[in-house]
């Protein structure tokens, strides 16, 4: 959402709520000059990372279920 600055003089807890589900853009003369974004409590360099994940995981629920792994390994070698 883009609001105004003479608007957010006017109603600053409004757009610092609306912060809270959404960017709100500042203008200034028309132009985007600031952004107000949501305050994140963890940062995103400490948020929990997914373990390695390996390719056969990765296809998880694409391959039959009756599909041996080695089989395919000894076909993909060789080609």
């Amino acid at each position: 959402m883009q609001i105004a600055l003479t608007d957010l003089k006017v109603n600053v807890g409004h757009y610092v709520d609306l912060a809270l589900t959404e960017d709100v853009v500042i203008t200034k003369y028309g132009k985007p000059t600031a952004k107000i974004v949501r305050f994140d409590k963890e940062p995103w360099y400490l948020k929990r990372m997914p373990e390695e994940i390996t390719s056969v995981e990765q296809l998880f629920g694409t391959l039959p279920s009756d599909i041996d792994l080695k089989d395919v390994r000894m076909e993909r070698l060789s080609k």
